[in-house]
């Protein structure tokens, strides 16, 4: 999970560096009930996912990781359906997150000689782990849920219709990706495939929005060209030769998530038996 969130541009380094400061308090406040889990992990000397529910301190790193994500709701305007459905996707998410990252420590718990390293050992070689999840990672979450949940309510009352069209708009100013920028004023129908794949956010601190226009006033793009777009800005090829951007292809407001699908917590080893 190194480097999850690196999109590798000064920019988001210094958006991150003033995120840190606003949430202070509250990452020490994590990072202190993530230190009596990491205890826990190494004073049982193993994990599974089923530790999740049964061991208090790995719940309390879902409650406390819920409790920061959840901020991303505050100040929206959402239906009862739309509220419900992203609490839930947060809350799974947060268990997502936390066995990842219990997953990830465990792999740590033992030395060469396949021996439980001792506390202080196993503290300073997961060090890096707790500084990436608590702070670095969340960051990055708590943003693109932000962004995510204001996505999911201005779908919810967009009004679609003959009469109305969508318009994708970029931030407009110096920091824009150039992939970004591709679909910036892309305007098109509600019923349009390519609201299924690229409404925004389209990455990690992405400050691409779409606001509701009347279609007597602008011209309806061409949605071949559009989804041909929304395909290259959403297309980075990884070290392994699988697309990085692949998981931002979906829509916060019609599939009533907050995190994308295809979030890589979904794919460590036992992440299917959290959703049972």
């Amino acid at each position: 999970m190194t480097h999850l969130y690196d999109c590798k541009c000064g920019d988001c380094n210094h958006q991150g560096e003033t995120f840190t400061l606003s949430l202070k308090g509250k990452f020490k406040g994590l990072l202190t009930t993530v230190e009596k889990a990491f205890k826990k992990l190494h004073k049982t000397g193993s994990y599974k996912p089923e530790d999740l529910i049964k061991v208090k301190e790995y719940r309390d790193v879902i409650r406390a990781t819920n409790g920061i994500l959840n901020g991303s709701l505050e100040d929206n305007k959402l239906s009862k359906e739309m509220l419900n459905a992203l609490e839930n996707d947060i809350f799974y998410f947060s268990q997502l997150r936390t066995h990842s990252e219990l997953f990830e420590a465990s792999q740590l718990l033992l030395d060469d000689n396949k021996k439980i390293k001792s506390f202080e050992t196993f503290s300073n070689d997961v060090s890096k782990i707790k500084t990436d999840y608590n702070q670095n990672y969340l960051e990055a979450e708590y943003d693109f849920g932000v962004g995510s949940v204001l996505m999911a309510e201005r779908w919810d009352n967009f009004k679609g219709g003959e009469n109305f069209l969508l318009q994708y708009r970029t931030a407009k100013d110096d920091k824009v990706r150039a992939s970004h920028q591709l679909l910036d004023e892309t305007t098109l129908p509600k019923e349009d495939p390519f609201w299924d794949k690229y409404f925004p956010p389209n990455g990690w601190r992405c400050r691409c929005t779409t606001v509701e226009v009347l279609a007597r006033k602008y011209e309806q793009s061409d949605s071949e060209a559009s989804n041909t777009n929304g395909e290259k800005a959403t297309t980075k090829e990884g070290k392994n030769g699988k697309n990085q951007l692949e998981i931002f292809r979906f829509n916060p407001g019609k599939e009533k998530v907050v995190f994308p699908p295809g979030h890589p917590y979904r794919k460590v080893a036992g992440a299917n038996k959290i959703k049972k």
